[in-house]
């Protein structure tokens, strides 16, 4: 296993605590553009892939002058595949300050919020603040549960998209299916489309999810 490799594995071991996330990604801040391309990290071009495909049939939310809140948004690799899309208003979050400092030196983002635990609600953001909100990366082991889901449904407005990724170990080893099931049925979400066993990394697949929100 390369040191690129191992590094991932263990982030996938760090429990879902915040303090435990934020310390690791900070001390993988500077290196980590560089280990995911050496594992083949697919998930920011994929969602730009998604992102894409959606314009026709939801044109009040997907285009050039969607509002797009990057979810986790790490060192800004989401946001940049966005931006060569011709995005131009990208907010961002994540946990750790260490990973918004290196998202800040892409120019990309109108605004950066570093400490934001995805497990409270997002209740740094008000609701239907957003066309659309991706996650990409941030559902998989030792990150954050299911029911993070219900932070990114409240932010994003009705009619609004909500784009993310699920690895394959995560969807084993999680109910986010049965999670998101549940949302449908309550009316939340309309599961737009699911495009599965996606490339992600050298490690495995992920799912690929663009959700409606309903309310």
């Amino acid at each position: 296993m390369s040191e690129s490799q191992d590094r991932i594995k263990r982030a996938h071991g760090l429990d879902g605590i915040p303090d435990r996330i934020d310390t690791y990604y900070g001390d993988w801040a500077a290196s980590y553009d560089e280990d995911l391309r050496t594992t083949d990290y697919r998930g920011p071009h994929e969602i730009g892939e998604l992102f894409g495909s959606l314009a026709g049939d939801h044109p009040g939310a997907v285009g050039a002058g969607s509002v797009v809140l990057d979810a986790g948004c790490g060192t800004g690799l989401v946001g940049a595949v966005l931006s060569r899309r011709g995005v131009s208003v990208i907010d961002g979050f994540d946990l750790s300050e260490g990973m918004v400092t290196e998202a800040r030196k892409t120019g990309i983002y109108r605004s950066l919020t570093a400490g934001v635990d995805m497990n409270q609600g997002l209740v740094e953001f008000a609701d239907d603040s957003y066309d659309v909100v991706v996650s990409c990366g941030v559902f998989t082991l030792g990150h954050v549960p299911p029911p993070a889901l219900r932070g990114l449904l409240r932010v994003t407005r009705p009619g609004g998209l909500v784009l993310m990724s699920t690895f394959s170990k995560y969807l084993a080893g999680s109910d986010f299916v049965e999670y998101v099931q549940g949302q449908a049925d309550d009316g939340a979400l309309k599961v737009v489309e699911r495009r599965q066993d996606v490339p992600y990394t050298a490690e495995g697949p992920a799912d690929y999810w663009a959700l409606e929100v309903l309310r």
